[in-house]
């Protein structure tokens, strides 16, 4: 896909960059000569890795198959049928244990383990928010109310 969406571009002059905070990965595609400091008038290329290679529909497709395991619950089948049936304290749990696997395997600066937890993590996060009737959009509602603040003034602003 990639030399698709760049064209002419080399990928191996590919300049790679995360946007903060939002945890989603551009791509900025640089022309050969730019790449090697020669000037030029050709603007870099943005490349948002959640529209360009559908990233995010993993997500979408993960929510998708939640609600359907809810909707039709097969426990004999289904992981994710167990625990929604199991309700919201169960599947917070599972959230707990896999928030402390991903600290554990952080602490100890193992890149593969934090990787294979933080998938696990968002997993039964999702599963969470499906028990507790949450749809995903409004987590994101609320990322987009505090984009721009300060996270100390965020915090700050909370009741005590």
């Amino acid at each position: 896909w990639l030399s698709r969406s760049l064209g002419a571009m080399h990928t191996s002059r590919l300049l790679v960059g995360a946007a903060c905070g939002s945890g989603l990965v551009a791509l900025n595609a640089v022309p050969p000569q730019r790449a090697r400091g020669t000037p030029t008038a050709h603007v870099p290329t943005s490349v948002q890795c959640h529209e360009e290679c559908n990233s995010f529909s993993r997500l979408d497709r993960l929510w998708q198959t939640i609600q359907e395991r809810q909707k039709n619950p097969d426990t004999s089948r289904s992981w994710v049928s167990r625990l929604l049936t199991k309700g919201p304290d169960k599947c917070a749990q599972k959230v707990g244990e896999e928030a402390t696997e991903v600290c554990i395997e952080a602490a100890g600066r193992r890149t593969e383990g934090v990787v294979k937890e933080s998938a696990d993590l968002i997993f039964h996060l999702l599963v969470l928010w499906a028990s507790l009737g949450i749809d995903p959009k409004a987590i994101l509602d609320e990322l987009a109310r505090r984009e721009g603040t300060s996270g100390v003034e965020e915090k700050a602003s909370r009741p005590k």
